[in-house]
């Protein structure tokens, strides 16, 4: 996503798609980051109920800063009903 396509308009898509989360030290209490921890670890067990993002608006440059998404399918839906199931209003 971070590439801009190939002129011909074809995609050369990456081999892993990594995200990176940055936690500044001295900031965050242990409990807040077990909480995180928690809520990442939940997110990694029902991650078959995360679908795709399709561009609905994307600009030739920087794209992925400045293009819009929205997603393929219902899954927020789906990944929202489920959190509420585990987590009841919890947040």
């Amino acid at each position: 996503m971070s590439e801009q396509r190939e002129p011909d308009g074809s995609e050369c898509f990456a081999n892993m798609e990594l995200v990176r989360l940055a936690m500044p030290r001295r900031v965050f209490t242990l409990s807040q980051v077990k909480y995180a921890i928690d809520r990442i670890e939940w997110l990694y067990a029902n991650r078959h109920l995360i679908g795709g993002l399709e561009f609905t608006q994307e600009p030739e440059i920087l794209r992925f800063f400045y293009g819009r998404l929205a997603p393929t399918s219902d899954w927020q839906e789906k990944l929202k009903a489920k959190f509420r199931q585990d987590f009841g209003d919890s947040l």
